[in-house]
């Protein structure tokens, strides 16, 4: 069952990383071909972030009643329904609808998958295994991504209308090997995991535990600086810095490839979530600096080691959240730190929309670098705070 289980997630999340990868470098150009606003753009990015946000915590509740596979497969159905609808129905109102069950579909999987992978194995296994799995799985996420990203856009020049054929096709693979997934026996682990209550409670559970509290805390902080990065940074090197755009597959690419090598050479590390955080997300903000106001050598390198945190903090973050959670309520609460994540993303993506159009694209960047180097304090400041009785 495990070595099942664990192949399986391999593939399937190698499988969505190729199949988002293919639409990441050209979907708003997709939108615009069928003549969606920028306005609407923006409409269609919120109402998505807003699906996952309200569904999160439910459909994770929902693997932990009804079962993770189930959960998974239902994910992966959705997907190929919503790859349909995009396809279907080209305007705004059928993209609406399809961004809502895209959402949906990402909920349902979010959480439920990682839970049942974690819980395929022995508890004395988990704490010996579990960052080699989380460093694997960015390896296979980032090769998926880059082949799907390289796939994307070449299909994005030759066949713009035909963007979601492969998604729809590479997702329902996704919804068959889901079906061989085997939902594993559930067993309350040491007690100094986590258990859910019986009650609404989740944040004092969380907050109850330092641990988690300070990743939670990271997963908020740290997507309020990285979305305004993620967002314009098209918009530095192609307005601000006059960087050609055929450079910009390169640059994502040597960044994906960096995070998968230093992922893997790392995974040892990851039981100092403290030291490893802080240390990459320093990093993170002179990069962005650096990519704002240096020469561009230096702006290249800082967007690229921009690229490289932002995969590689989420295996550190992953092993030593499901070290702290019970097998029986996982998936709830990888859910409610997925729903955390979204907020940042969500107030991040609003604040800089108004930012830029007040400070520019390097101002932002500035902003973003500062922000960064708070997040270490915020960290350090709840781990060591004493821990709940």
């Amino acid at each position: 069952m495990l070595k099942r289980n664990l192949n399986l997630f391999y593939l399937l999340e190698g499988l969505s990383a190729l199949a988002l990868g293919s639409i990441i470098p050209v979907y708003v150009l997709y939108f615009r071909e069928f003549e969606v606003t920028l306005f609407q753009v923006a409409v269609l990015a919120a109402v998505f972030e807003a699906t996952i946000l309200i569904c999160e915590v439910p459909t994770g509740k929902f693997a932990d009643r009804y079962g993770r596979k189930l959960s998974t497969s239902i994910g992966y159905f959705l997907f190929v329904v919503s790859g349909l609808i995009f396809i279907s129905f080209k305007g705004f109102w059928g993209f609406l609808i399809a961004e809502i069950v895209f959402g949906l579909a990402e909920a349902f999987i979010s959480g439920a998958l990682e839970a049942l992978t974690v819980d395929s194995f022995e508890a004395p296994q988990k704490d010996s295994n579990l960052a080699a799995v989380f460093a694997n799985r960015a390896v296979v996420k980032n090769i998926g991504l880059l082949i799907g990203m390289l796939g994307g856009g070449y299909l994005g020049g030759i066949a713009l209308s035909s963007l979601f054929i492969p998604l729809t096709g590479i997702m329902l693979i996704g919804f068959f090997a889901s079906l061989f997934l085997v939902e594993p026996k559930r067993e309350d682990e040491a007690s100094s995991a986590i258990t859910l209550p019986p009650h609404p409670g989740i944040l004092r559970v969380i907050f109850g535990n330092r641990t988690v509290a300070a990743l939670f805390m990271v997963g908020l902080l740290a997507n309020l600086a990285f979305e305004p990065a993620d967002q314009y940074w098209q918009v530095l090197f192609g307005e601000v810095r006059h960087l050609d755009p055929e450079w910009f597959g390169y640059l994502t690419g040597a960044g994906l490839i960096l995070s998968a090598i230093i992922s893997k050479a790392t995974g040892r590390w990851f039981k100092y979530p403290g030291i490893y955080l802080s240390f990459a997300i320093i990093i993170f903000g002179i990069g962005l600096y650096a990519a704002a106001n240096f020469s561009a050598g230096w702006a290249i390198t800082g967007i690229i080691v921009f690229f490289v945190v932002k995969t590689v903090i989420q295996p550190v973050v992953s092993t030593n959240l499901n070290l702290q959670y019970t097998s029986m309520n996982r998936a709830a609460f990888l859910s409610s730190y997925n729903l955390t994540c979204s907020v940042g993303e969500v107030a991040a993506g609003l604040g800089a929309g108004v930012l830029i159009s007040r400070i520019g694209a390097a101002g932002l960047f500035e902003y973003a670098a500062f922000f960064a180097l708070l997040i270490p304090l915020a960290f350090i400041l709840i781990y060591q705070k004493p821990q709940r009785g």
